[in-house]
């Protein structure tokens, strides 16, 4: 499965680019990452900016859960906690726009884990959000965004793991 699709609101490409990743190898993988994401952005790599930059894939992800029919109150809870200290560390604020739209600023708009808060805190305020979710397989978990008319998707690719489990359930029955 692609890291991102070409459905997907150009706006959103980099945030879901960001929760589809697991960071298994650590702060290698995240600095990577930015390299090859977000390179005109300030590469802050060190140990403070990954450390928050996990806090806010994992409360993401913990939120697409919740997208994706995953309920487990303990981890919203945990995750509106960690979001709420993200906004508080790096000050985020309310300003109105040209067009007298609500805008979130920050006081570091250059820091990379800034930039993808404020993606992520735009496509909450907006509809969007309910599109990201991850994938139903066990074994996949894959962070995807839904394109589909009615927002409705489970499988993160109908190719690979919607077809297993399709596969499965007619077995299942036989």
């Amino acid at each position: 499965m692609p890291e991102q699709r070409p459905e997907t609101p150009t706006k959103y490409r980099c945030l879901e680019s960001f929760l589809w990743h697991d960071y298994k190898d650590g702060r290698g993988d995240w600095t990577k990452w930015l390299r090859r994401k977000l390179p005109d952005v300030s590469s802050t790599t060190g140990e403070e900016a990954f450390h928050r930059a996990m806090q806010l894939h994992a409360a993401l992800r913990s939120l697409q859960a919740e997208n994706s029919s995953m309920h487990n109150s303990k981890d919203l809870s945990t995750a509106r906690e960690a979001l709420n200290r993200l906004i508080t560390a790096y000050q985020v604020h309310p300003r109105i726009g040209e067009d007298l739209q609500i805008l979130l600023v920050v006081e570091k708009p250059e820091d990379p884990v800034a930039a993808l808060l404020l993606a992520a805190l735009g496509a909450i305020q907006s509809s969007f959000w309910r599109r990201f979710k991850l994938c139903n397989e066990p074994t996949c978990r894959a962070s995807f965004y839904d394109a589909s008319k009615a927002a409705v998707k489970t499988w993160c690719s109908m190719q690979t793991c919607g077809s297993r489990n399709k596969m499965f359930r007619y077995r299942a029955k036989s």
